[in-house]
C-alpha cells in the first residue's frame, strides 16, 4: 500500500507528466526536428520543477521505442510518418510514464487501435487480476481491428527511483502468475503494429542507465561513471546530456568502455521486425479497490 505522502507524489508527477504531453502534441508535426521534439518535452518537465525519468523518446515508423534523437541528429518528421513519443519524468523519484502516437493518412488507424487497447487495458485493472489478462484484452482489440499486439515489449511496474520494478504487463494473452495488488503503481503500455508482432535490438544506442561501478583504466572515465551515478542513480539517461563534456568520439568510446566492463547498461534501439509500422499509447495507473486511478490523464 502506498502511504499518503507517495500517493500525493505520484499524482503531482502524473498531472505534470500530462501537461508536458498536451504542451508538446502540437509539436509533432511535418517538418519539426525530432531534436527539437525531444528537448522541447525535457525543457518543459525541468521548467515545471521535475526532472526527466529518462530520455524522451521519440520513435518514427518502424522504430518501436529507445530512439532519443543524439546531438547531432537532423532527423525531421515527414508527412505521413507515424510518431510515437514517450515521456518520463519524476520528483524526487516518484516516477510518471506516459506515451502518444501521431500519425496521418492510412496509419491513424493504428494509433486509433492503441489509444482504444489502452482504454480497455485500464478497465482490466483490478486488484487480484493476472497481468495476462491485461496482454488478452490488448491482443483482442489488436487483432479484431487486423493488426497485431508487439510480443516482446511489455507495461512494467513502477517504484520510487525504479523504472521497471519487477512486474511486467504483456501485450498478449498470458498467465504470469504475476497479480496485481492495490497500490501497485503500473505504465500500461500497448505496442501495436501491422508487421510481424516482433521487435528487435538495432546496434545504435542513445540510452543509457548505470548498473554497477567497475575498475575502469582511464581517470576520465572513472570520473564520469561518478558523475552518472551520483546525478542520474539507476535512471536512464542520454548520450546527448553529457555531450557537452567531451567530443563526440571521446564520448562513444568512454560510454562503450562502461557498457563493455558492466557498468552501465544499453537500451538498443528497436526495430519491428518486418519493418512494419508500430504505434503506443501508455498512462500510468495506480491500483485502488474500484480499479485503477489514471495518474497521467
Amino acid at each position: 500500500m502506498l502511504t499518503d505522502e507517495e500517493l500525493q507524489a505520484y499524482r503531482r508527477v502524473g498531472k505534470l507528466v500530462a501537461e508536458v504531453r498536451e504542451h508538446v502534441r502540437p509539436l509533432v508535426r511535418p517538418g519539426e526536428a525530432l531534436l527539437t521534439i525531444a528537448e522541447a518535452v525535457e525543457d518543459a518537465i525541468r521548467q515545471r520543477g521535475a526532472k526527466p525519468a529518462f530520455p524522451c523518446n521519440v520513435s518514427v515508423n518502424e522504430t518501436a521505442a529507445h530512439y532519443s534523437p543524439p546531438a547531432d541528429d537532423d532527423a525531421q518528421v515527414e508527412e505521413g510518418d507515424l510518431v510515437k513519443v514517450d515521456i518520463g519524468a519524476h520528483l524526487d523519484g516518484y516516477i510518471a510514464d506516459t506515451a502518444f502516437t501521431t500519425a496521418t493518412g492510412a496509419k491513424a488507424e493504428l494509433v486509433q487501435t492503441v489509444e482504444r487497447a489502452l482504454e480497455e487495458a485500464i478497465k482490466a485493472v483490478k486488484p487480484g487480476v493476472d497481468a495476462g489478462e491485461i496482454g488478452r484484452v490488448v491482443e483482442e482489440v489488436a487483432t479484431a481491428a487486423g493488426f497485431k499486439p508487439i510480443r516482446n515489449l511489455t507495461g512494467h511496474a513502477l517504484a520510487r527511483w525504479d523504472l521497471h520494478a519487477g512486474l511486467t504487463v504483456p501485450n498478449v494473452r498470458e498467465v504470469t502468475g504475476q497479480r496485481l495488488k492495490v497500490g501497485d503503481v503500473v505504465a500500461l503500455e500497448p505496442f501495436i503494429t501491422d508487421g510481424a508482432g516482433f521487435v528487435e535490438d538495432m546496434p545504435q544506442v542513445y540510452i543509457f542507465r548505470y548498473l554497477h561501478d567497475r575498475p575502469v583504466r582511464m581517470r576520465m572515465t572513472r570520473e564520469l561513471l561518478n558523475d552518472i551515478k551520483r546525478t542520474y542513480s539507476a535512471l536512464p539517461f542520454a548520450e546527448r546530456w553529457l555531450a557537452k563534456r567531451m567530443s563526440r568520439l571521446r564520448l562513444e568510446l568512454t560510454l562503450r568502455e562502461l557498457v563493455g566492463v558492466g557498468a552501465l547498461y544499453p537500451y538498443h534501439v528497436l526495430r519491428e521486425r518486418a519493418g512494419g509500422a508500430v504505434a503506443q499509447a501508455e498512462h500510468t495507473v495506480i491500483v485502488t479497490e474500484q480499479g485503477c486511478e489514471v495518474t497521467t490523464r
